[in-house]
C-alpha cells in the first residue's frame, strides 16, 4: 500500500509541476499581515465558519466506519465501497458548489453549512438501517464536498486585495481543525458515546451556519 501511495504522490507532483503556472507573490506574507486580516469582518467569519465546519466534520467522520457498522448495521465488507461513494459524492459536491458559487457566494456557503447541520444529527435518527445510513453518508459527502471550495471562495471575495494572506490563514485553520476535530472526537467516543460525535458535528455546523447567516458581506460575496 505504501509504495503505491508514494508512486501516486510522485505522479501527482509531476503533473502539478507540468500543468500549474508559476505564481509570483505580490508581497511577502509576514505574521503581522496575517493578523491584519482578522480585522476584516468577512475574513473573521470565514475563519470561524471554517474552524467550526471542519472541526465538527472530522470529529464525526473519523468514526464513520464504526458508526456504519454499529449504528446502521452495515457489514464490514461494504464499508470500504461506501467510503468510496462518500468520496465520489464529495467530488460531485465540489463541482456543484463551484457552479453555485459563481452566482451567489453567501447563499451557497450558507446552504452548505445548513446541509452539514442537518446531515450529521439525522444520521443518528434516520441512519439506523443499512439503506438509511448509506443514503445519509452520500448526502453528507455531497455537502462536505462543497466546504473547501465554498469557504476558500468566501475568503478570496472577502479579501480581494490580500488573497495570499487570507488564503494562508484559511489553510492553516483548516488543517489545524482537522487534527483538533479528530482528537475531540476520540475523547468523546472514549468518555461518552459514539453518538456524541454526531451531535457535536451537527452543533458545530449549526454555529457556523449562524455565523454565516448573520455576516455582513460585500457586494462580491452576495
Amino acid at each position: 500500500m505504501a509504495p503505491s501511495l508514494s508512486a501516486l504522490a510522485l505522479v501527482t507532483l509531476i503533473a502539478l509541476l507540468a500543468v500549474l503556472p508559476r505564481l509570483v507573490a505580490s508581497q511577502p506574507i509576514r505574521p503581522e499581515l496575517l493578523m491584519h486580516q482578522l480585522r476584516n469582518p468577512g475574513v473573521r467569519v470565514g475563519i470561524i465558519a471554517t474552524a467550526l465546519l471542519v472541526f465538527g466534520h472530522f470529529a464525526a467522520y473519523t468514526f464513520v466506519s464504526p458508526a456504519l457498522q454499529k449504528l446502521s448495521g452495515i457489514d464490514e465488507r461494504y464499508v470500504g465501497p461506501l467510503l468510496f461513494g462518500f468520496g465520489a459524492a464529495g467530488m460531485i459536491g465540489n463541482f456543484v458548489a463551484g457552479s453555485a458559487l459563481s452566482r451567489r457566494v453567501h447563499r451557497s456557503v450558507l446552504t452548505i453549512a445548513v446541509a452539514m447541520t442537518a446531515t450529521m444529527p439525522l444520521f443518528l435518527l434516520l441512519g439506523q438501517t443499512a439503506i438509511g445510513g448509506a443514503i445519509l453518508l452520500i448526502i453528507w459527502g455531497l455537502a462536505f464536498g462543497g466546504v473547501s471550495v465554498g469557504l476558500q471562495t468566501w475568503m478570496i471575495r472577502a479579501a480581494p486585495q490580500a488573497v495570499g494572506a487570507a488564503s494562508s490563514l484559511w489553510v492553516a485553520v483548516f488543517n489545524l481543525s482537522i487534527g483538533c476535530g479528530a482528537l475531540a472526537g476520540g475523547i468523546i467516543v472514549d468518555a461518552l458515546t459514539l453518538q456524541g460525535v454526531f451531535w457535536l458535528g451537527g452543533g458545530c455546523a449549526l454555529l457556523a451556519a449562524l455565523a454565516i447567516g448573520t455576516a455582513r458581506t460585500n457586494d462580491a460575496m452576495r
